[in-house]
């Protein structure tokens, strides 16, 4: 693989890089995952997090060596923090349906909660994993903490479905590889042979679409062989209504070509299959439509005559982050971009700091903005209307992928190409502001119950717990980097904790 990739990825973001420096073995164990379940629950106010369960599941597919998300894309994140040191040891960012909810009428009048789960490698003792959530300024926020507990008893084991696995195109190894699991979705037990036939179109789809074509061994597809009861999909507007192993349907927020799945728990019971980076499930269905999100899963039907398109497209979403770079002025979607930031996709740009996304690319005296004019057909530029929206956002090219099913554009391009490389065996440098600063005050578990562990950067400094009224409920000196305080006499509800003149907010149970 050629490292030029992550050479012309650095370069476009100008910024000093530091190489990955966690050892995988001395922070994790050899085989296997954690997952954990949660369950968002909110409005278009705000939201919460519950948690649900941690599983301990038999595969990690990821890379050994690139532990530190290098990219800083996704709405969320997941992070894991060694609990003895505080030591930031995974990263990784990701979107969810639930935020996208959040932009729809519906969520303006009503409460909803999604499931959401988060795979990591298995850590060798307790660890924090922290979810956090993009705010609208473009800054991650830490939203929830939960104390992995190697031993603790109710960490379960147990695989829900246990089902065949099929290679349809194996490379090598999963934490060299970009391993895609292909999940079926309303194929019946006799149409397994087909749902194999589909699983072969799909990856011969990716041996002809570039830049997947130029990398293709370094990708591995596998198959799970999970029946469904009955044979298609929901269409809810048709009142059509199909017992599934997954539940996707059709019109998700009333728009009739998105097809998605809120039972993501099912998505992850049947991707434990087999190793994974990203997931695709094919929907048994000739109607056009799927839908695609950041490193949580792609999908798209297998029957239509633009499954080939849908197909890339949508993997352009959820392997590399790309956005969607048409205009759709009804789509409630557009209500994420705030057009006073640089939005966190690589390929839309609102001018704000164009220099840090792909201004390396446009040839001098190119206008910007670019007309949208024949003269610059094939030309990076910086042309209006994406990301949904027809004013204030701008995409690289005229055509692309993400617009118009053409060929993907130059920052497209550039940006999976670099996505593949940090799935490889070979470090590729992380940014330095996505390694540091950690926070210098931390506060976990959060919600938390019995204890909280405060994480500082220096010792020997007093920590104030003070109630929402401004109280101060509980004095402790904090004599370590790292220290555990029992809060079981604090009554329910929020405080602040205060230290070394930052504060945190955590909830007690």
């Amino acid at each position: 693989m050629k490292k030029t990739f992550v050479f012309l990825f650095a370069i476009a973001f100008s910024l000093v890089s530091r190489a990955q420096d966690v050892n995988f073995e001395q922070y994790f164990l050899n085989e296997g995952s954690l997952r954990m379940d949660v369950f968002q629950c909110g409005n278009a106010e705000g939201s919460h997090y519950v948690f649900e369960r941690f599983v301990i599941e038999p595969y990690f597919g990821g890379s050994k060596v690139n532990l530190i998300d290098p990219f800083n894309f996704g709405t969320n994140r997941v992070k894991v923090v060694d609990a003895q040191t505080n030591t930031l040891i995974y990263s990784r960012g990701y979107n969810t349906l639930f935020q996208e909810w959040q932009t729809t009428d519906e969520a303006r009048v009503m409460e909803r909660c999604y499931e959401e789960s988060v795979s990591v490698p298995l850590p060798r003792n307790e660890a924090y994993i922290i979810l956090e959530i993009r705010n609208f300024d473009g800054e991650f926020e830490e939203i929830f903490s939960k104390l992995y507990e190697p031993n603790e008893m109710f960490n379960t084991t147990e695989q829900r479905y246990v089902f065949p696995v099929q290679d349809i195109m194996v490379s090598g190894s999963p934490e060299s590889k970009v391993d895609i699991v292909i999940l079926p979705e309303g194929y019946i037990a006799d149409e397994m042979d087909q749902f194999l036939q589909d699983c072969q179109y799909l990856a011969n789809v990716f041996t002809q679409a570039e830049p997947f074509a130029s990398h293709i061994n370094d990708f591995n597809f596998r198959a799970v062989l999970a029946p469904s009861e009955e044979s298609g999909v929901d269409i809810p507007a048709s009142h059509i209504w199909k017992r599934t192993i997954l539940n996707s349907h059709f019109y998700t927020f009333y728009i009739d070509r998105y097809c998605t799945t809120r039972d993501y728990f099912s998505v992850k019971d049947v991707a434990a299959n087999a190793p994974y980076d990203q997931i695709y499930i094919l929907v048994n269905s000739s109607q056009y439509g799927g839908g695609g999100f950041y490193n949580f899963y792609s999908m798209s039907t297998a029957g239509n005559m633009s499954s080939s398109s849908v197909i890339v497209h949508e993997f352009g979403h959820a392997f590399a982050g790309l956005a969607d770079e048409y205009e759709e002025p009804d789509n409630p979607l557009a209500l994420l971009y705030n057009l006073n930031v640089e939005p966190w996709e690589p390929n839309i740009t609102t001018l704000v700091d164009f220099e840090s996304k792909w201004a390396d690319l446009v040839v001098p005296g190119t206008p910007i903005p670019t007309p949208n004019t024949n003269q610059y057909n094939n030309v990076v530029g910086a042309f209006e209307g994406g990301g949904y929206l027809t004013e204030g956002m701008y995409r690289p090219q005229r055509n692309c992928m993400m617009r118009n099913y053409a060929p993907f554009c130059a920052v497209c391009n550039r940006t999976i190409e670099a996505v593949i490389e940090a799935h490889s065996d070979s470090p590729v440098a992380v940014k330095s502001e996505h390694l540091q600063p950690e926070p210098s005050l931390r506060v976990c578990p959060n919600p938390a119950t019995d204890f909280i562990d405060v994480f500082v950067n220096q010792a020997n400094e007093k920590a104030e717990i003070l109630d929402l009224n401004g109280k101060v409920v509980m004095t402790v000196q904090l004599k370590n980097e790292v220290n555990r305080i029992g809060i079981s006499d604090l009554s329910k509800g929020m405080y602040v904790l205060r230290a070394n003149g930052e504060t945190r907010k955590f909830v007690k149970q």
